[in-house]
């Protein structure tokens, strides 16, 4: 089958619904199908609406793990946010999908002209790409599968609102099957009006080789933080709704109680925002002894993070799931999140992990004071973690599934097609998954 994935950004940008998707076409690849990426330029998020941030330097057109991948210039125009804000009151439902003060202005995204036999979109809020996705398994009878990874916070909260605005919700209602990922965003779905037979719950996953096996007394020789010294880890993209300005406080208020020589290291790894930035910026010296900022890792360097780690902190309000959680708890790590959305379905509180109220400094500053000062019991939780990923963790279950579903909706089309008398061959194989030895990962043009 000939397939189309859209997505917001693509390998080698890092982040969940780049992992997610990466992880997918693989496996689809891998089932002998033809793959199709449709994604932007831009390096970290806020290159779509400010031209002076990183995009990508890699063609336009490249081949990735065997699909391949067209990436589309973001065009910026003067005023942009206050434009794409003005715009997307629009009472018009393409316009509002295209449109935001966030949203990236890429034209060329819906001018393709392939066809495919089923599509796939990523990730809201930037919904321009899932309506892209929409227009075009439409012009192509194809089913439409949607995973937005609502991020639904906490009701009343300013990030949930940006998740459940009406045409987001239309769009979840015009796909064939939405993807989610907790309990709660299958709730809150259903109680938009998606039928239950169109919503498709899945457990995310990780890639065992990416992230064990590390070397943590070689990351901490290379940012000298000495063998014994206490070490939390966040690995996101550094910016307040992420918890990072909140970490950065807890730990600033933890050290102030402990010896100018014994100080708590914590380890910020990840592209920053420029909300990060702007906080970063007022930081007291004194933070350098014991505040490192790594960017992004490489695959080995990520493994060794976590392996150097004592504790993996990320208290964030703005993720759906949280994969790096699975990712820690497979190097026996215990973690720390926030008790905001469907992350409290995944850390389990005092057995897989501790969760604080979102925005409480005090109490994250204790809890990471508590968890470095009892080890046994940072054990305890790190190994729950670990037997936790032991079952049912897996991108190889988590793809049978989605596939599972792909063949239902393709047969569905077929029955409706009275042309069609047959099941490509292909299509028969995608729920015949095998388990996919994913080894380091290599980006080839």
């Amino acid at each position: 089958m000939r397939i189309a994935w859209y997505t917001h950004r693509y390998a080698p940008c890092l982040g969940g619904a780049e992992t997610y998707g990466r992880a997918m076409v693989r496996r689809l690849v891998d089932q002998g199908h033809g793959v199709d990426v449709l994604t932007s330029d831009a390096r970290d998020l806020w290159y779509f609406n400010d031209p002076r941030r990183a995009r990508l330097d890699e063609p336009p057109v490249s081949t990735i793990d065997g699909a391949r991948v067209r990436r589309f210039p973001v065009r910026h125009i003067p005023m942009q946010r206050y434009f794409g804000k003005l715009l997307s009151y629009a009472p018009h439902w393409p316009t509002q999908c295209r449109f935001a003060s966030y949203m990236p202005l890429i034209p060329e995204l819906e001018r393709t002209s392939e066809t495919y036999d089923a599509v796939f979109a990523v990730g809201f809020p930037f919904t321009n790409f899932s309506f892209a996705a929409w227009k075009k398994a439409r012009s192509c009878g194809a089913p439409l599968i949607l995973t937005p990874f609502l991020h639904l916070a906490t009701p009343g909260d300013p990030v949930h609102r940006h998740y459940t605005k009406p045409h987001q919700l239309r769009l979840l209602r015009e796909a064939d099957a939405v993807v989610v990922v907790t309990e709660l965003e299958s709730e809150a779905v259903a109680g938009w009006g998606i039928p239950r037979s169109r919503i498709v719950k899945v457990s995310m996953g990780y890639e065992p080789t990416e992230v064990c096996g590390g070397r943590g007394d070689r990351f901490r020789e290379t940012y000298r933080i000495g063998p014994s010294q206490p070490m939390i880890g966040h690995l996101a993209t550094l910016d307040p709704n992420k918890g990072t300005n909140d970490l950065v406080q807890s730990v600033m208020a933890l050290n102030a109680l402990r010896a100018a020589d014994d100080p708590v290291a914590l380890v910020l790894a990840g592209v920053s925002s420029p909300h990060f930035e702007r906080f970063a910026a007022e930081l007291p010296s004194s933070t350098k002894r014991w505040l490192i900022r790594t960017g992004p890792l490489s695959t080995t360097d990520k493994a060794d993070f976590f392996d150097a780690i004592d504790v993996f902190a990320m208290p964030s309000r703005t993720d759906s799931f949280g994969i790096v959680f699975l990712e820690a708890w497979a190097n026996g790590k215990p973690v720390v999140a926030a008790a905001a959305g469907g992350v409290a379905e995944v850390v389990e509180h005092d057995r897989t992990g501790v969760l604080v109220p979102f925005g409480n400094v005090e109490k994250l500053s204790s809890v990471l004071e508590w968890l470095i000062d009892q080890p046994e019991t940072a054990r305890r939780l790190g190994e729950a973690g670990r037997q936790r990923v032991a079952q049912g963790c897996s991108w190889d279950e988590c793809f049978a599934t989605i596939a599972a579903q792909l063949n239902r909706l393709i047969r569905r089309n077929l029955r409706m097609d009275p042309q069609a008398t047959a099941l490509p061959e292909s299509t028969d194989r995608m729920i015949q998954t095998r388990p996919m030895n994913v080894g380091r990962s290599q980006v080839g043009r």
